[in-house]
């Protein structure tokens, strides 16, 4: 039996030859296929879901984009991602430890000392430690990024600036007491508003969603003083307590007496009218009886007269002086009368 023998066409290349002449025929549209998937490729991004995307084209704001995925012109659009739904937080006289990695500024080491940022001079000038946050979110991306320093440092440093200007400013308003105690509420209030209203005027993107007091204390500088003092205040309190109950004491007795001696006046006076108001009537029906009969009348004043001077006259009684009885003798005094009886040994005085 013959064999066969198939000679290759000279004109097939064969597979591989047939894949070259494709590639050499069609090499500048597959090279332009390439770097047109490599360019679209190289200009997808992403926005993660707390941030917005600004869109640059030629230098100027094409568009603010949301959370999500999207591709950009190649050579004409610059993206900037902005936390713009972030909650972001400065701390001033203290640092959280540790990071959440959520917080732009967080840890962030800056050219002031924690220690100075506490320090507030209140309106009896009195320092005073304030450790206080601010809580915020970018609620205008791009007021946030063309209105402030470019680099994070930069607007830190801004915002912290405008913040301890503004507290300082406050708390230069506040006595030192409020500050310690019931003022509290009324500076977070002031000061929200105040920085709100700053950031709004220079357009600087950012709301505030709170300002807290975390802790006010005295200052190490003046706590000896501010004891020594808080204690003679205390004094002064227990002294003015004990007067008040001293008075408290005092004043019901002394009005008590005073109403006593009242009542006795008001006695007193009622007694003494009723008195003249009797002696009157008597003088009055005296009057009437003297009217219908003189004689007894006048003997009668007569008697009572006589009855009150009886009472002030010595009278001496002496025995053997005659059939009467009595003796009529000079009124002298009763010493020298019982001097004169004596010597005569003639009778006995009776006062």
């Amino acid at each position: 039996m013959a064999k066969v023998i198939i000679m290759p066409d000279p004109n097939d290349p064969g597979l591989q030859g047939k894949i070259l002449r494709f590639l050499m025929r069609h090499v500048l549209w597959i090279v332009l296929l390439v770097l047109l998937v490599v360019l679209v490729l190289g200009n997808i991004y992403t926005v993660p879901s707390d941030s917005k995307g600004i869109v640059l084209r030629f230098g100027a704001i094409s568009g603010v984009v949301d959370p999500g995925l999207h591709v950009r012109l190649p050579f004409a659009d610059e993206v900037y991602i902005i936390p713009a739904e972030r909650k972001q937080s400065l701390e001033f006289g203290f640092r959280f430890n540790g990071g959440t990695g959520h917080n732009v500024y967080e840890n962030r080491p800056t050219d002031r000392p924690i220690e100075s940022e506490k320090l507030m001079l209140t309106k009896d000038n009195k320092l005073i430690e304030v450790e206080w946050v601010m809580h915020f979110h970018i609620g205008v991306p791009e007021d946030y990024m063309f209105n402030l320093p470019q680099s994070i440092a930069q607007k830190e440093k801004m915002l912290r600036d405008l913040c301890m200007a503004t507290m300082r400013r406050i708390f230069a308003n506040v006595l030192f007491d409020e500050g310690l105690t019931s003022g509290k509420q009324k500076i977070q209030e002031e000061v929200y508003a105040s920085l709100q209203t700053l950031f709004d005027d220079r357009k600087m993107g950012i709301k505030i969603d709170e300002v807290l007091l975390q802790e006010t204390n005295v200052s190490e500088a003046i706590k000896a003083e501010y004891n020594s003092v808080t204690s003679a205040e205390e004094q002064v309190k227990t002294m003015i307590y004990q007067a008040e109950a001293h008075a408290n004491k005092v004043v019901p007795e002394a009005e008590g007496q005073a109403s006593i001696l009242v009542n006795e006046g008001e006695s007193y006076r009622f007694r003494r009218i009723s008195e003249a108001e009797g002696e009157a009537a008597r003088l009055s029906l005296l009057q009437e009886a003297y009217a219908l009969n003189p004689e007894l009348t006048r003997l009668n004043l007569w008697v009572e007269g006589m009855a009150e001077v009886w009472k002030k006259l010595n009278v001496v009684f002496v025995e053997n002086m005659g059939d009467s009885g009595t003796l009529k003798v000079l009124p002298l005094p009763p010493e020298a009368l019982y001097r004169n009886m004596e010597g005569k040994n003639t009778g006995r005085g009776i006062n």
